[in-house]
């Protein structure tokens, strides 16, 4: 049941949500968004939900919404049942929140009901537009979890790509973007082979040019918004001085529960593409290994060094400086498939799709190849051109 303490002055509870400044939270790949939500997760003046919410995508295939005027509990209704794993973690296999707490014996196990009540009392006599019905969410999350309404002085919403935030911008137009990031080399190494093993439909040229191009784009997307943003390095979420400066650009102060990675405050041990074992309970540089140095060939070392030069060196990567020899391999180089791209051309793989006439899967493997050739040429010419990389970065101050 929903208490009095919980439901009182709900009016004054919107109004403050409503004037929280919003953060969003935005990935370039396999690079930590989801930890380092999770280490804000039990921060008592932060106000987040549990783990991304593409809450544009779902307003706009909202049945509710699409009938034009709607009852704030049918709304509420439909979001619960639609994202239930949020709510009853024990459904979230994906994200492994069905082994939380430090014996992997726990989940989260939200009171439906009294979210449901909570948010229908936040709208009470308000407008039920996006932006209203968004912050409701937050603020009921929090409050079904016991937080302190008072006390929260920040919204963190991951919305984890970079497609919808213009229209994030649209509604929120005084919120900051945060951008996690990763050397890029791992990144790549991560991000295919992880996805390859849960996932068959992402064994394609498409996906990965679609994951290279989002590594590549890394922070700079960010440019064409004019907002404020910034960028923090998963190896750095470790260190209390760049921590420190996270609380400072988020306007909140330092805590110690940003050592301990957790969902409604029981511990999480990572996703199913996790594969790392540690005992840390937080941050771990273990975690961080994952031996690209090895299952990337020469070749591909060489070009990702090339064409990436520029961020290596402001990121603080290994490298290797380009020479003349560099300058005049590495296009041939490119024009080369991948070591992840080989067996899209085997003589095997072809022939199998031939016999099953999957005749369009070897023709855009063919077209995403190409594609991913010329963008390789273009992120080529802007390092032999001299163009620099220089980015909002955290850390790079504090260290």
């Amino acid at each position: 049941m929903v208490t009095d303490e919980k439901l009182k002055d709900s009016a004054l509870i919107m109004e403050k949500l409503l004037g929280l400044p919003v953060y969003i939270l935005v990935t370039t790949g396999r690079t930590g968004s989801d930890l380092l939500q999770s280490l804000l997760d039990s921060h008592p003046e932060v106000a987040t939900f549990n783990g991304s919410l593409l809450f544009h995508d779902f307003w706009a295939r909202s049945v509710c919404v699409k009938a034009g005027e709607f009852d704030s509990r049918d709304f509420i209704d439909e979001f619960v049942g639609f994202f239930i794993e949020r709510f009853k973690s024990r459904y979230d296999l994906f994200e492994r929140k069905n082994k939380l707490g430090d014996g992997r014996n726990k989940s989260i196990d939200i009171d439906i009901s009294c979210f449901k009540e909570i948010f229908v009392q936040l709208l009470v006599d308000r407008r039920l537009d996006l932006k209203t019905i968004f912050v409701a969410i937050y603020g009921a999350y929090a409050i079904v979890l016991g937080q302190d309404i008072e006390s929260k002085k920040i919204i963190f919403h991951h919305e984890h790509g970079f497609d919808r935030l213009d229209l994030l911008m649209d509604d929120f137009p005084t919120s900051k973007i945060i951008c996690t990031t990763r050397d890029p080399r791992a990144n790549f190494v991560s991000g295919i082979l992880h996805w390859r093993k849960f996932d068959l439909l992402k064994d394609n040229e498409a996906f990965l040019y679609f994951y290279i191009r989002r590594i590549l784009a890394d922070v700079e997307a960010l440019e064409r918004l004019n907002h404020e943003y910034c960028a923090i390095k998963l190896e750095d979420m470790g260190n209390d001085k760049v921590l420190n400066g996270l609380c400072q650009w988020l306007g909140i102060s330092h805590n110690d529960c940003l050592k301990r990675s957790t969902w409604a405050g029981l511990t999480w041990h990572g996703d199913a593409l996790s594969t790392a074992k540690h005992k840390d309970k937080g941050w771990s540089a273990k975690a961080l290994v994952n031996n690209w140095e090895k299952k990337l060939s020469w070749h591909d070392k060489s070009v990702l060094n090339c064409i990436m030069n520029n961020r290596l060196v402001f990121y603080g990567y290994s490298l290797k400086k380009i020479g003349i020899f560099d300058i005049f391999l590495v296009p041939f180089l490119i024009l080369l498939p991948l070591s992840f791209e080989l067996r899209f051309f085997s003589p095997q793989y072809i022939w199998n799709n031939l016999k099953k006439s999957k005749f369009k899967v070897i023709i855009t493997n063919v077209i995403w190849y190409l594609l991913r050739v010329k963008l390789f040429f273009k992120y080529y010419l802007r390092v032999i051109s001299g163009k620099q990389f220089l980015q909002p970065v955290l850390g790079k101050e504090q260290l």
